[in-house]
């Protein structure tokens, strides 16, 4: 800007509009007063493009130096660079279109250069800067953001230093790429067996210390008559969940003892379902036992006498009641 409000200073006077401007005396502005003078030269131009008597009344109004303060700076602008071109237009303005776009572009330059004399000055611009850019990082997305605590830069430390002894150590090998791959794969192996052998080892005592759950398991050398008192005695105390569980082993007993099912307490409710053909007339009671069982049982569903009743119902189908036994609670 200081460029181009004091360029023409020294600008020669030679052309008659220069001599004839001269007569004006020099003004003083201060920067919007400068700033609103070439609006009102601009608006002139672009108002009468074509008329020869409003451009002279402007070039005879201006003088030879404008004088502009902006703050503590003072500049002297030369008039020449306007002046000539209007004196050129006054005499041809038909003819001079080309150079009244010139000069208006040259106002709009000069315009434009006097504004950014109005922006705040550099300390200021940088108080504005830090206020916006603390106002960006305490955005919710920069919270808690920080930068490298002494542990990280510790780390570093350490992860370089040993970098350095590693290229130490390599570096005697040469610069051979064959050789470097070797060295990395030969790394990535041994890196990817420890971490199996430490996988197949930690999978190995996880087993040896398991212990198998036997909690809903039957004991062994219990005959089905032994189960069918459990089931009645727990009825009677109220404890359906456990009289249910005694009357499904109390039938499975039975079923092993008359050879329907092979002997195998290790098999599980549904196993032992499915050794049954679905043609058999023990099938659809053992099946209904054996869901009310694993409902109860393992499914933690509360038993209630109606459950009772229905189990008593499933084992005389089964043959382990009779007929006349009465499926209740209290029998």
């Amino acid at each position: 800007m200081a460029a181009l409000l004091s360029i023409h200073t020294a600008w020669p006077l030679k052309t008659f509009c220069q001599s004839a401007s001269s007569l004006v005396p020099q003004q003083s502005f201060t920067l919007q007063e400068y700033i609103a003078e070439l609006d009102h030269c601009s608006a002139v131009l672009n108002a009468s493009p074509g008329n020869s008597a409003a451009i002279n009344d402007l070039r005879m109004t201006l003088p030879a130096n404008w004088t502009v303060t902006a703050g503590e700076a003072r500049y002297s602008v030369s008039t020449a660079w306007l002046t000539g071109p209007l004196s050129r237009i006054e005499k041809n303005p038909s003819a001079n279109s080309k150079a009244l776009a010139q000069i208006r572009q040259e106002l709009r330059t000069y315009i434009e250069a006097a504004q950014t004399l109005e922006t705040p000055t550099l300390p200021q611009n940088l108080a504005q800067s830090r206020a916006r850019l603390n106002a960006i990082l305490s955005a919710t997305e920069f919270r808690g953001q920080a930068g490298p605590s002494w542990l990280d830069l510790l780390k570093a430390r350490a992860w370089s230093w040993i970098v350095r002894q590693l290229e130490r150590v390599f570096g005697r090998l040469g610069r051979s790429r064959t050789i470097g791959n070797i060295v990395a794969w030969t790394v990535i192996a041994l890196a990817c067996l420890l971490l199996l052998f430490w996988t197949v080892r930690f999978l190995m005592r996880a087993g040896s210390r398991s212990e198998m759950d036997l909690s809903g398991a039957t004991p062994v050398n219990r005959d089905w008559h032994r189960w069918l008192r459990d089931a009645r005695a727990a009825a009677a105390r109220g404890d359906y969940r456990a009289a249910i569980h005694a009357a499904y082993w109390a039938a499975i007993v039975r079923m092993e003892e008359t050879r329907s099912l092979p002997e195998d307490r290790s098999r599980t409710p549904r196993e032992s379902l499915r050794l049954i053909k679905k043609e058999s007339a023990d099938y659809a009671p053992l099946l209904q036992l054996t869901q009310r069982f694993e409902l109860v049982w393992y499914g933690y569903r509360s038993a209630t006498d109606a459950d009772w009743s229905d189990a008593m119902q499933q084992l005389e189908s089964l043959g382990c009641l009779r007929s006349s036994t009465a499926a209740i609670s209290g029998s």
